[in-house]
């Protein structure tokens, strides 16, 4: 036979087994995609599926429905399963001490969809997605923080059991919800408004980073603990209890040592909010829209801006036409000496904003708003000062704001608390108080003002604890 002969079988062999190869890889790969897209698609309306859930849930948990039928869909490419004690939430008030009373401590089950290495689950009313180590909210829990009141309906599931296939079920009421707070059942002072501490809410959880990220977000909680700081998937926030009225005392502060100061009246233990964020946003809008800057002239209705402490000293101060807004931003010197600062004419209020890394000094002859109306001048000062220091006869009428910052006495590095003979009327809130001699006096003025520093703080908090018992069918 001829090698022409041979070569038209042989090549036609060669085609047919190219092509059945092709068609053979092309239906794997297909068949790869195809399974992808529908897992991908079943991921995404069991997302929607579990949505819903929550709705249904959430309805018999805070106790607004006997019972609810869902239908998750179908799951073939995965599983549902409910987990008890999933996760865990811990609240409690701890005050100036380090002394926690404990509102409650709950577990947390989930309803969780698992397929291919992820996870979509409703926990404590929100869903959750999470892969790789990784999760992220797909719809808020059952948290809501606006202004001064907390609610925070804890949800736990119960059940036992998996289902796939079509699943459907019933979620309904295990038992009635347990009020944590108020609770005048405890031994505690469990009741609003709350008047010292802060509120610490600690949550243990697989889907730790959505949790964390719906904190930063929709929430005004500070996160005092992430999820990657510990040996367990925790996150912590804490929300500083309200002390309203911020100036209702003549000293407020988380401790206090008078060792023969004359103090009309005294709050201590009391953790006041930091006012650095409000500062900075004072000196920001300074440094972006532009301030006045000339302190030589009477200081009339606007805002003036220094990087240079020494400007703020012997200053007339006319509110005739408005108030009068002072930002020292001079980030070394710090305050030594004011001066004679006075409100000469004017019933609006002159608040001053003090970042600086320095202290602040006032000694003999440093008089500030001497004659005037306590009400009408205001210092916030920043963390970053770590003192305020009066001696000799200063004086200074007025409210002071400085819950980071030691005020006492200056004994000039002698020792013990000094104060010479100080006077201050109106208020101060500070972190540690400390004089030997002065005159400290309340004026009830001082209670009508709102403190001006942007805090998140919490007044009223309504927490309990509600079931949700769910049985699968699928």
């Amino acid at each position: 036979m001829s090698d022409r002969g041979v070569s038209s079988p042989v090549g036609v062999i060669l085609i047919l087994g190219i092509t059945i190869a092709s068609v053979m890889a092309l239906f794997a790969i297909g068949g790869s995609v195809l399974g992808d897209t529908r897992a991908d698609a079943e991921r995404t309306q069991m997302e929607n599926s579990m949505s819903g859930f929550s709705s249904k849930a959430s309805l018999v948990g805070l106790g607004e429905s006997g019972d609810q039928r869902f239908a998750l869909g179908r799951a073939s490419e995965g599983q549902v399963d409910i987990r008890e004690h999933a996760g865990n939430v811990s609240m409690y008030v701890e005050n100036s001490s380090g002394e926690r009373s404990y509102i409650g401590n709950v577990s947390m089950g989930s309803v969780v969809y698992e397929s291919d290495g992820r996870e979509i689950a409703y926990q404590g009313g929100g869903v959750w997605t999470r892969q790789n180590g990784y999760s992220r909210m797909i719809s808020p829990p059952e948290f809501h923080y606006r202004s001064e009141t907390l609610t925070f309906p804890i949800i736990n599931v119960t059940g036992s059991g998996s289902a796939s296939g079509d699943v459907r079920g019933t979620v309904r009421s295990e038992r009635d919800s347990r009020q944590l707070y108020p609770n005048v059942s405890k031994d505690e002072d469990f009741d609003n408004p709350l008047t010292n501490g802060t509120v610490y809410i600690e949550i243990e959880t697989d889907y730790c980073d959505g949790w964390e990220s719906f904190f930063e977000s929709r929430s005004q909680g500070q996160l005092n603990e992430t999820c990657d700081e510990g040996p367990t998937d925790t996150v912590v926030v804490d929300l500083t209890v309200s002390f309203d009225p911020a100036f209702g005392s003549a000293v407020t502060a988380e401790r206090i040592e008078n060792d023969g100061a004359n103090i009309e009246n005294t709050r201590e233990g009391i953790i006041a909010p930091s006012a650095s964020s409000r500062i900075e946003e004072q000196i920001q809008e300074c440094l972006d829209n532009g301030c006045e800057t000339d302190f030589d002239s009477t200081l009339e209705n606007g805002t003036y801006y220094t990087d240079d402490a020494d400007n703020f000293t012997d200053l007339e101060i006319d509110t005739s036409d408005g108030p009068v807004d002072i930002v020292i931003n001079d980030t070394e010197s710090g305050i030594d000496g004011t001066g004679n600062i006075e409100i000469t004419d004017g019933d609006e209020t002159v608040s001053v904003y003090v970042k600086t890394e320095g202290d602040i000094s006032m000694a003999g002859g440093d008089d500030v708003n001497e004659e005037g109306d306590a009400s009408q001048f205001i210092t916030y000062v920043h963390s970053d000062v770590s003192a305020i220091q009066m001696s000799g006869s200063a004086s200074y009428t007025g409210g002071i704001y400085a819950p980071n910052t030691v005020m006492e006495g200056d004994q000039g590095g002698g020792g013990g608390c000094g104060g010479g003979s100080v006077s201050v009327t109106g208020s101060v809130v500070v972190e540690n108080f400390c004089f030997e001699n002065g005159d400290f006096n309340h004026e009830e003025s001082m209670n009508d003002i709102d403190v001006d520093i942007d805090a998140d703080t919490v007044k009223y908090l309504h927490v309990s604890e509600n079931t949700a018992e769910v049985d699968l069918s699928g």
